[in-house]
């Protein structure tokens, strides 16, 4: 009896040791198929939110699925995924990474809350639709593109509409998007390369042909500089006004050879 409670003992060690290893490697798994991608480059204030802990986003940073990015008023940063998507985000934006997949009918999927993310998507015209940036009131569908998503206070499209306070713009950059207001994700417009759309808040999809954000003037720089206007000199200076002078002196008035005679006195 001693000898069969000792090998029950020991059984019951090597299951919960067998358990432990087997519940190690799933919480490793588990890290695994979150891992996403990693910071690529970041300056200014970038933060990583995670599981109620806020880490600095710094370049080789890891980047998980659920992770909550946020770049400050002077903050920008480029977040590469394993798929070779790029994801840049400009001052003041805020997203999160709700949904990561590198195949298959689920989409990547990111939430915009606020700013402006730019999505450059790795993908072919032949794949199905592999990427999504949901905002508070659009969604915006994509493959193997390049595009802008901004979600605002005030369209620089349509202004500031009465009665609407939050507008969803896109621009594309490469490619066709497909962008839909969030409660009809089905009637969504075609936005193609070169142009733009706006989600004014409840209103469906405009399609606008011109591109946003309008690209600001470039300075014209010639290759060499500008020379500046010389001034006018002449070869010879303008001659001053040269008084007159005779070769000879004015002769005194004429006298004779000899003197003249002086006259004899009065007698």
């Amino acid at each position: 009896m001693r000898n069969s409670g000792a090998t029950v003992r020991i059984s019951a060690r090597a299951i919960i040791a067998a358990l432990a290893v087997f519940l190690l490697a799933g919480v490793r798994t588990a890290r695994a198929q979150s891992a996403a991608g990693s910071v690529s480059s970041a300056s200014g204030q970038v933060q990583i939110e995670r599981a109620g802990a806020t880490l600095a986003a710094i370049p080789g940073t890891p980047v998980n699925q659920g992770d909550k990015i946020v770049s400050g008023a002077d903050g920008q940063a480029v977040i590469i995924l394993t798929d070779e998507s790029e994801l840049t985000l400009r001052p003041s934006t805020t997203i999160a990474l709700d949904q990561y997949t590198t195949g298959g009918a689920t989409p990547t999927r990111v939430a915009l809350d606020s700013g402006t993310l730019r999505s450059v998507v790795n993908g072919s015209p032949e794949a199905p639709n592999n990427y999504q940036v949901h905002t508070p009131n659009a969604i915006v569908t994509a493959r193997g593109t390049d595009f802008y998503t901004a979600y605002t206070e005030s369209s620089p499209q349509l202004g500031k509409l009465p009665g609407i306070s939050h507008y969803t713009e896109v621009a594309v950059i490469d490619g066709t998007v497909n962008l839909a207001q969030a409660a009809a994700p089905d009637s969504g417009v075609d936005i193609g390369a070169g142009t733009s759309g706006t989600v004014a808040g409840d209103k469906p999809p405009w399609h606008h042909r011109r591109t946003y954000p309008t690209p600001e003037p470039t300075p014209t720089r010639h290759h060499y500089p500008t020379p500046r206007p010389t001034p006018t000199r002449h070869h010879h200076p303008t001659p001053r006004p040269t008084p007159t002078r005779h070769r000879y002196p004015t002769p005194e008035p004429t006298r004779g050879r000899y003197p003249d005679p002086m006259p004899e006195p009065t007698r």
